[in-house]
């Protein structure tokens, strides 16, 4: 790649400007204290402020709707079956709304996909225990049942202790059981896939669910329908990815070969085409300079990802530990190509602070862009003051501008993006949005997140943070969050897919109608994620209850799918 010699001076002027707004962010004032009142990134122009009063800071906890009337049919019950829209938040306190009581138990999927059917229990009055099972089904089914954890919220920290809020019932983790506890002025909630193998015919199915209510010696049928559709859309054609140190970072009880290709497959299976890879175990060289990858853990790793779906030949991935010459690079790129093994990117400095140290080491690393690609992870200061020294930005989510976005182009940098200020847990609405559309909007080659799971575990403690995933003795036990980012990257693929239809057909109505809204759709979507997000002082309150999809409903999530679908059969041949 060739960099513009004209280009430096004003990169190391805008490097200055970041370094002093964040020098600014750090120091002291007189008075009293300015800050950034939530946990997630800020763009560099973002002011910082006085403490808010306790009003705004009341503002992150969500309202309790009113419990609807309910019929004599489900007061004799004890409770009342609702179907949730899995693209809004769920809450254990929560009641369900009119459209949440009168949406029906229909998943729409093309075939080799797996689709979400989620039933709520709402307990009119305390009915006990209740075992939801599989009466029938063509499709393989799994139940799994929703775990929450309440805390008070705005949830005291550093000493705050704001009054006014309430217990807010958060949604986690989803372990496959299809028992629970029915209370009432409480949610019990299921969450049900169904897997629609690759291949089935278009047309609707039908599934029956037998709910058993043991104190009452009750069974319930509930019926549901699964309405295939008649066409496929292909893989994702970008890197979707999760930060994953397991040889590090992951307790050898859960890292046996029988789990380690467990964790392969779900990231497949949740949509992942790329990952990250850390050369701890054995380096790629040898002392006598050898390239040295048959017998060598990490490639054999490379060899099991794409053996299970997860990798293929055409999608890169990060190798984040390395320590080879840059003649050894060339031998290595070769080597990796001739073997059909992605393509590696050079991680350089994580997140890099702006500073002379970072730009030297950078551009000591420069004769490697000869052979393979350098990239990183960082924020927008960061992005500007190193534009002419990467190849790849990886850079935070609600951090990409349009001035960032520009920059990227003027350098010819593949511009992806990372996460790594939510909690994993239950914030479906940002992780559908992050995967899907914001990702095509913005136009980006990569999604990643830190991190798929680090220290926690389901059978230890599960009070995790960064876990998109608890690894367990039994398999990978998934968050609300990690099955609502692989209906995100469901989301991308639809969108790619109507977008070739348009282009292969430009003169039809139908797909000029199409481009509108298409146009529409993207113009609406906002690069800073946390706009309108209210202060908040203990950092996990604001990421797991602000749905971070800032001009869009997260109900709205489900209606752009729906009219994608619609789009999409209009211009199939």
């Amino acid at each position: 790649m060739i960099i513009p010699t004209d280009r430096r001076p004003v990169i190391l002027v805008l490097s200055a400007i970041g370094f002093g707004f964040l020098l600014a962010a750090a120091m002291p004032t007189c008075g009293e204290e300015l800050r950034l009142w939530s946990y997630p990134p800020h763009p560099m122009t973002r002011p910082l402020r006085p403490r808010p009063s306790d009003e705004e800071f009341l503002k992150i906890v969500p309202p309790l709707r009113p419990v609807p009337q309910f019929t004599a049919e489900q007061k004799q019950r004890g409770m009342a079956l609702w179907w949730a829209d899995y693209s809004q938040l769920l809450f254990s306190e929560q009641p369900p709304s009119a459209d949440d009581l009168a949406r029906p138990a229909v998943a729409k999927t093309p075939p080799g996909e797996d689709e979400p059917l989620v039933l709520g229990l709402w307990g009119i009055e305390d009915v006990g225990l209740v075992t939801l099972r599989v009466r029938e089904s063509p499709f393989p089914v799994t139940i799994r049942r929703v775990e929450f954890a309440p805390r008070y919220v705005p949830t005291r920290y550093q000493g705050s202790d704001i009054k006014g809020g309430r217990v807010v019932g958060f949604a986690t983790y989803l372990p496959e059981n299809g028992t629970g506890e029915v209370k009432q002025g409480a949610n019990t909630v299921f969450w049900i896939n169904v897997q629609v193998p690759a291949g089935t015919e278009a047309g609707t199915y039908r599934l029956a669910f037998e709910l058993t209510v043991h104190q009452r010696q009750e069974v319930l049928e509930i019926p549901a329908t699964v309405e295939v559709l008649d066409f496929s859309i292909p893989r994702a054609d970008i890197a979707y990815g999760m930060y994953f140190r397991p040889t590090a970072q992951v307790d050898p009880r859960y890292r046996t070969p029988q789990l380690m290709h467990a964790y392969w497959q779900d990231m497949a299976r949740h949509g992942m085409t790329s990952a990250t890879l850390y050369n701890y175990q054995k380096p790629l060289f040898a002392e006598s300079g050898a390239l040295q990858l048959d017998d060598n853990p990490d490639i054999q790793r490379v060899k099991d990802m794409m053996a299970d779906g997860l990798l293929t030949g055409d999608i890169p991935i990060m190798l984040l530990s390395w320590g080879f010459s840059e003649q050894q690079a060339q031998v290595l790129r070769d080597e990796l190509k001739k073997r059909g093994l992605p393509e590696f990117l050079l991680y350089t400095w994580d997140e890099p602070p702006l500073s002379k140290k970072v730009r030297d080491q950078l551009s000591r690393q420069q004769p490697f862009r000869q052979y393979m690609r350098l990239v990183t992870a960082l924020n927008d200061a960061a992005a500007i003051a190193y534009a002419d020294l990467l190849d790849v930005w990886v850079v935070h989510s609600g951090l990409i501008s349009p001035q960032i976005q520009a920059l990227a182009r003027d350098y010819g940098a593949e511009l992806w993006t990372y996460n790594c200020t939510a909690r994993g847990t239950g914030n479906s609405s940002f992780n559908r949005f992050y995967a899907g559309l914001y990702t095509w909007a913005l136009e980006l080659k990569g999604n990643f997140i830190w991190c798929y799971h680090e220290h926690y575990s389901w059978e230890g403690d599960r009070n995790a943070i960064h876990c998109w995933v608890l690894p367990s003795d039994s398999g990978p036990v998934p968050s609300v969050a990690w099955e609502a980012r692989r209906e995100g990257v469901e989301d991308y693929r639809l969108l790619k897919y109507l977008e070739s239809l348009v282009a292969a057909n430009p003169e039809r109505a139908e797909a000029q109608e199409a481009q509108q809204w298409l146009d529409q759709i993207r113009g609406r979507v906002d690069w800073y994620l946390t706009r309108k997000m209210p202060p908040h002082i203990y950092p996990w309150d604001g990421p797991e209850l602000y749905p971070m999809c800032p001009d869009f409903e997260p109900s709205e999530l489900a209606a752009v799918r729906a009219q994608l679908v619609e789009y999409i059969d209009s211009l199939l041949p």
